[in-house]
């Protein structure tokens, strides 16, 4: 299996002052790649620096997330827990999470995914930076530090998504 090149176009590159080559190879199975070559040595410089970044904001939220599960575990998690101690079921665990907003899955789904944890398991896996904000709000939590480090995983977080975004709109 070969990949064959369909075509090769050259196109000016945003400074205006070089190109970048864009190819589209095929297979016999259709699949279809393609890649860029930047060929100004500015805008392959800008684009070097801008991958850069990218991975050191990745590895800014790696640890951000990491931080921010540490410090709710040692602060929060109990009350977090305490939070689902009525529930008598598993039903009743997924309706509360469900009712603040915690828990994306249908009943269904919630079963197929959590048959082989125990429920403590399940609601502290839902103590996740992109829940946070609405756990500190149904525990009336406020404390700046935590949410200073939620605010700037979510930043981090939507602008990953733009550009995950943007890329998609840019291939299709």
């Amino acid at each position: 299996m070969s990949w064959e090149e369909m075509y090769s176009r050259d196109y000016p590159c945003s400074c205006g002052k070089g190109t970048y080559t864009e190819v589209v190879e095929m297979d016999v199975w259709n699949r279809r790649r393609e890649h860029r070559t930047i060929n100004c040595s500015e805008c392959a410089e800008k684009e070097k620096l801008a991958k850069i970044k990218e991975a050191e904001e990745r590895e800014r939220l790696k640890k951000l997330d990491e931080e921010i599960k540490n410090y709710f575990e040692e602060r929060y998690m109990e009350e977090w827990l305490t939070y689902f101690a009525s529930a008598k079921n598993k039903k009743e665990i997924w309706a509360l999470a469900k009712e603040i907003r915690v828990e994306r899955d249908s009943l269904s789904s919630f079963y197929n995914r959590n048959k082989s944890i125990n429920m403590e398991e399940y609601v502290r896996k839902l103590a996740v930076t992109n829940n946070m904000q609405k756990i500190m709000e149904v525990l009336n939590i406020e404390d700046m530090q935590l949410t200073s480090k939620i605010d700037e995983a979510l930043k981090l977080k939507k602008a990953e998504y733009a550009k995950a975004v943007a890329a998609w709109h840019r291939n299709h």
